[in-house]
């Protein structure tokens, strides 16, 4: 159609009545100007991205839902756009900013939510720190014994996570606060560290787990210096290929050293070991394994084993919550969004440890004997735990009484463990030390020292004798589910989404008409009575004037100004150089390949 205008008027020129394509439609949705989303799929994007789930599974449920994309009228484009810019809109004053505006909506919502940011003097975000209330409140029970490492790698800028990891009463891993540092040197070790500190009430660990940096142990003894530092065995023992791979007696040198880092049962049957070991193979020269003496008190199993550990002797744990957070936050996630998604893996541990409270209070595990020990501990312990308890019991099969010395008032017996998987030569000789009138036991393996668990060389001996009730020492609070705790009161995350007030009344409406709608899709006459009434309450032009005019009040207030006191402009960190885990290196083709090759 093509119109002209001649003086005041408008007059039509001329008209094709013949479409220059087929008429379709079907494919009229594709149109651009025919493309919007509605209120509820924007809610559904919002909610699903806020919950980590990638943007082309949460346009699969739309279509799903929808019954095929033909009746759908958007494209997945469209899905994506969208969400890009409520990112864009989230983060448009830098993402430094934005992180420091959700820490400050997180502690208007919750005053012991701590979080400290450190800025170089380009106002730069360097390192960052926060914890929660329910992670504060969980150090005060849980706070005994932590792992930390900073492996990770989370985020755009490859800022490493570090996390500190304690275990909760089930024998989970728990988040005890976590930073995002710029640098693994001693001077940003001391800051996080401080900053922790302070955070739990000046309160130290009376354990922490590492590996051998020698930044954190520096900072350790700095920050804490009453704690007891030890190393994660499994790094040491992973290094042996790339330390002693070069003997060539290395299968031999690797067999022996393993058997006399784990069978070895005193410091002094250790040393003695190790000695002979060194001169065996001539390895006098090598300096990883003289370090390795050197520090053989932060390391080896019998210097440890008389100190509580919570059964931690590896950062096993926060590789474990690192794995945890991989299905969350990504090498490309902003620090603003990290946080975000923090909420969301705290929110998920947090069910996890709900869900074993309500099992363990409310279901029991039937015990293995008629044993009246064993039903006090299935009466006092978590499922864990008791599980724990219940194969020391198992084992107690394999432990026969070899010999008793009676030493005035206590008794000494010389239990042997059998061990199914070594000949006889293997067996372990154990001296566990009874008191006839306190109770008490000590058994040489350390177990319940290390662990909080008694062993199962303690269990036959006070089976043998005839001991029916343990006492309350060796029932540990901190294992048990007649505990009220105090961090699962808190909530373990807060929605800090400031949400416009349009999209609240909508959740609240569709909550009502899920409720309506359930009722009335009982029956096929339900259905259409309720049917007619949106219908006519949809017409009824008093919910539109109703709406048209919260819609201005809405413009009125917008236009009011913001009379809030903003902060100084925070600039995004720079991009991290650091010492830890090296990033995967892209495969190259072969085209790459050639190019380079004629390159050089």
């Amino acid at each position: 159609m093509t119109a002209v205008r001649k003086q005041d008027m408008w007059m039509i020129s001329s008209v094709v009545d013949e479409h220059n394509h087929d008429v379709s439609p079907t494919k009229s949705r594709l149109i651009r100007g025919n493309r919007k989303l509605n209120m509820q799929v924007k809610r559904t994007l919002d909610l699903n991205d806020q919950a980590g789930v990638r943007i082309n599974k949460s346009f699969r449920s739309l279509v799903c839902d929808a019954g095929g994309f033909e009746n759908l009228q958007f494209v997945e484009r469209d899905a994506r756009n969208y969400i890009g810019k409520q990112r864009r809109a989230l983060g448009k004053e830098g993402d430094g900013q934005a992180l420091l505006n959700h820490f400050s909506a997180m502690r208007e919502l919750n005053k012991d939510f701590f979080f400290e940011i450190d800025m170089d003097p380009d106002n730069r975000i360097s390192n960052v720190f926060w914890a929660d209330a329910r992670s504060r409140a969980a150090f005060m029970e849980f706070g005994d014994v932590v792992s930390f490492d900073t492996t990770y790698l989370t985020n755009k800028y490859d800022m490493p996570f570090a996390p500190f990891v304690g275990v909760n009463h089930h024998g989970h891993s728990i988040l005890l606060g976590c930073g995002l540092l710029s640098a693994e040197d001693s001077s940003t070790f001391v800051w996080l560290f401080r900053c922790w500190l302070r955070c739990m009430g000046n309160k130290s660990p009376e354990g922490i787990v590492t590996d051998q940096c020698k930044a954190m142990q520096n900072a350790i003894q700095m920050v804490f210096p009453n704690t007891r530092h030890r190393w994660c065995l499994w790094h040491i023992m992973k290094k042996l290929p790339e330390k002693l791979i070069g003997y060539t007696n290395y299968k031999e040198i690797k067999h022996t050293m393993k058997q006399l880092v784990y069978e070895s049962s005193t410091a002094e049957d250790f040393e003695s070991g190790w000695n002979n070991f060194i001169e065996l193979y001539d390895l006098e020269l090598n300096e990883w394994l003289h370090t390795l003496f050197e520090e053989r008190h932060r390391w080896v199993p019998c210097y440890l084993k008389c100190d509580f550990w919570a059964g931690m002797s590896t950062t096993q744990r926060s590789e474990g919550m690192n794995a945890f957070f991989d299905g969350f936050i990504n090498s490309t996630t902003t620090l603003q969004q990290f946080v975000v998604q923090y909420d969301n893996a705290l929110r998920s541990k947090a069910e996890k440890e709900y869900e074993a409270d309500f099992s363990s209070v409310n279901t029991t595990i039937p015990c293995g004997s008629q044993s009246f020990i064993e039903r006090q501990f299935q009466e006092e312990y978590t499922h864990a735990k008791f599980g724990e308890v219940q194969n020391e019991f198992r084992c107690k099969m394999n432990c026969n009484v070899k010999n008793v010395v009676f030493d005035g008032i206590r008794t000494k017996y010389f239990v042997k463990e059998a061990l199914i998987w070594k000949d006889e030569s293997a067996d372990k000789m154990r001296e566990v030390i009874f008191d006839p009138s306190t109770k008490d036991i000590e058994c040489s393996c350390r177990l319940f020292e290390f662990r909080g668990i008694l062993c199962r060389h303690s269990l036959m001996v006070l089976a043998q004798e005839d001991v029916r009730c343990v006492s309350q020492k060796y029932i540990l609070g901190r294992w048990s589910k007649q505990i009220r705790r105090w961090h699962t009161l808190i909530r373990a995350s807060y929605n800090t989404k400031k949400d416009e007030p349009n999209v609240k009344r909508y959740d609240f409406l569709c909550k009502k008409f899920y409720d309506i709608a359930e009722l009335a899709c009982e029956s096929q006459s339900g259905t259409d009575f309720l049917v007619d009434q949106l219908e006519s309450l949809s017409k009824n032009a008093s919910i539109r004037d109703a709406g048209a005019t919260s819609l201005g009040a809405q413009k009125d207030m917008s236009s009011t100004p913001n009379t809030a006191v903003e902060h100084n402009n925070i600039l995004s960190p720079v991009h991290v150089k650091r010492k830890g885990r090296p990033r995967g290196l892209r495969m190259q083709s072969t085209v790459e390949k050639i190019g380079k090759k004629k390159n050089m």
